[in-house]
């Protein structure tokens, strides 16, 4: 019985907010509205786009890592590839939460100038993203991890796997050129 209320309820809401919108709507209309002289009620187009920030001021890209476990946010500078996490905390006790920030490892910092983007998998259980530049192909998986901080222990930190070339073994002998992608060491 509680789901067929539960319906009706809302139901009724959704009818008395198209109720109120379909009486705003005649309201306008009632009050005999004229265009301006020389002019239509249309709504304006768009502004222009703006023009484009300077190298190394943006713009961003944003994306998040598949999995439901992580409440994380990552941001991408377009232009240099510089990669930045946060995600919502409620420490104990308190009623209202803060957005904490991860300091930026090296490996996440900017890059070669390029064309960045951001990328996530389907894997669920993921908690980082790629970073991707789509002129050179070139990726990286960057995640928070825990790193050494000075004077002794660890702290939280945006690192980026680092890419080079290095000659690997091929099937059947020789070795060919690859890209090899390795996390920070601790």
């Amino acid at each position: 019985m509680t789901l067929k209320i539960g319906n009706w309820l809302g139901t009724a809401a959704l009818a008395g907010v198209l109720a109120i919108g379909l009486a705003a709507i005649d309201a306008a209309h009632a009050q005999g509205t004229t265009p301006p002289a020389g002019g239509t009620t249309e709504t304006p187009a768009a502004s222009p786009s703006p023009a484009p920030a300077p190298a190394g001021e943006g713009p961003f890209v944003f994306g998040s890592p598949p999995s439901a476990q992580a409440n994380r946010l990552y941001s991408v500078n377009v232009r240099n590839g510089e990669v930045n996490a946060c995600q919502f905390e409620r420490p104990e006790g308190n009623l209202v939460g803060v957005t904490r920030c991860f300091r930026r490892d090296a490996s996440a910092g900017a890059g070669e100038p390029g064309t960045y983007d951001i990328m996530s998998t389907r894997y669920s259980g993921e908690t980082g993203i790629f970073r991707v530049n789509a002129q050179t192909g070139q990726m990286s998986v960057c995640y928070v991890r825990d790193m050494p901080k000075e004077g002794g222990g660890t702290e939280p930190a945006v690192v980026c796997t680092a890419c080079y070339v290095r000659d690997m073994p091929k099937e059947g002998g020789g070795t060919e050129p690859a890209v090899v992608c390795t996390a920070p060491s601790r």
